[in-house]
């Protein structure tokens, strides 16, 4: 996925931003994330939730690459926890993902054409040219999603909002908060990218604990120099 969408990024406005969210307890989480050598920031737990904010949307995000949706089947493996991730591209894509036990059991994106232009053109058994399909793909999903997150009744008003087209006025990160809405999720999680500053309506930046490959303050701070000739961010 990133390659294509690295590809087409600079026709695009809108925000970037991605975000795990579980239920796993914080404090052993910061500590998995410490290990994984995660750059980002870890939030305060809240209405069970704990949200953990990469530094980079797009690139790698922890050891061994890792990007946030392998980070996602990393964090499921090893706490045994279902694990969303969510990320918005530009505002005009949103692309959700559920793990657990180590592998992504959902995979919902808002249009799967977003970002194909580069992508390899296939063809049908009678030779037509087969593009990626428009709009959102993985709506149906939307049943096992309510339920992953606890909240089976939300079902139906959520595949209804997945399933929708968006106007040329809205935004992925309006679906992403009505969605928030109906899975209980933080609804501050669409105004991430005020980090390191207060995320508005959300925590104080001092209730987030910043991580730089895995470590905090000055030693995270070299750390992270010293990683930037490894990790990409895109």
């Amino acid at each position: 996925m990133a390659s294509s969408l690295d590809g087409t990024s600079e026709r695009f406005v809108g925000l970037t931003y991605s975000a795990l969210l579980l239920r796993t307890p914080r404090a052993p989480l910061i500590e998995l994330l410490v290990e994984l050598r995660f750059s980002g920031w870890v939030g305060p737990e809240q209405d069970g939730w704990v949200v953990a904010v990469p530094e980079e949307p797009i690139g790698h995000v922890a050891a061994h690459r890792m990007r946030v949706e392998d980070l996602a089947e990393t964090v499921a493996a090893r706490t045994g926890d279902a694990v969303a991730c969510v990320l918005v591209l530009r505002d005009v894509l949103l692309r959700v993902w559920v793990a657990v036990e180590g592998r992504t059991v959902i995979d919902y994106v808002s249009d799967a054409s977003v970002g194909a232009d580069d992508e390899p053109m296939g063809l049908d058994d009678f030779g037509n040219p087969i593009g990626a399909p428009e709009g959102p793909v993985g709506a149906q999903q939307a049943g096992a999603l309510a339920r992953a997150m606890g909240v089976p009744e939300a079902a139906d008003d959520l595949r209804q909002l997945l399933a929708e087209r968006l106007g040329e006025s809205e935004s992925e990160s309006e679906r992403l908060h009505a969605a928030c809405r109906l899975l209980g999720w933080p609804e501050w999680l669409v105004s991430v990218t005020s980090l390191p500053r207060r995320v508005p309506l959300g925590p104080d930046s001092g209730a987030f604990t910043r991580l730089r490959v895995g470590r905090t303050g000055v030693g995270g701070r070299l750390a992270a120099r010293g990683a930037r000739v490894v990790r990409r961010s895109v």
